[in-house]
């Protein structure tokens, strides 16, 4: 082969070879631009702590507790097969002040309300006793009604006689229950029950 023709197959081979170098990459080989595992236009993650706000129980009963709320209704409830006959009174705590006292008979099935706190027109938050009991023997004897006069009142189903007087029956009775009742947003009312087997009880809710 005569020199000429050597150096125009050299130079053919080196640009071959020139143009693959072209055409090959940095390392990675295929012709991509190396990734990072996220893209370049993202942003960076942050993680928030959420922080708990909601009011616990505990927290709305101690605001419950100490919000005023006078409305507490007082009422009788007789679930045995017989009339009873109860004698119901509310004391102010603070002073002692009996601020109401009346005997009633109900009848099998009667429910009313006697008292209404709101009546003692009580300062903010007070205290109140409320006590029942059945009058006689297992509460079957009739209240003795002392006074001016004597009001009947309830419904078909039973009849009430109201504000009886302190002369009524006072003899002691096994069956008795208090309870004490706050004028404060944390109670409800109370309702003085006589149970299926003449048991008798004082039901309220408090929070």
């Amino acid at each position: 082969m005569t020199q000429k023709t050597r150096r125009s197959v050299l130079g053919a081979v080196g640009g071959s070879l020139a143009l693959g170098g072209c055409l090959s990459d940095a390392p990675g080989g295929d012709g991509t631009e190396p990734t990072t595992g996220k893209p370049a236009d993202a942003e960076p993650t942050t993680t928030e702590t959420a922080t708990a706000t909601d009011t616990t129980t505990g927290d709305w009963i101690e605001r419950a507790s100490k919000s005023p709320d006078p409305d507490h209704a007082i009422s009788l409830r007789n679930e045995a097969s017989e009339s009873r006959t109860l004698r119901v009174a509310v004391v102010r705590r603070a002073t002692g002040e009996t601020v109401f006292e009346t005997t009633e008979r109900v009848s099998p099935g009667g429910e009313f309300t006697v008292y209404d706190l709101r009546r003692a027109n009580p300062d903010g938050v007070e205290t109140f006793e409320v006590c029942a009991e059945l009058v006689g023997k297992d509460g079957t004897e009739t209240a003795g009604v002392v006074g001016n006069a004597t009001a009947t009142v309830g419904d078909s189903d039973g009849e009430s006689v109201a504000d009886a007087g302190s002369d009524a029956t006072t003899a002691d009775s096994s069956r008795r229950d208090c309870a004490t009742i706050d004028t404060s947003e944390c109670y409800g009312d109370a309702h003085a029950t006589v149970g299926e087997d003449g048991s008798l009880r004082i039901i309220y809710a408090i929070c």
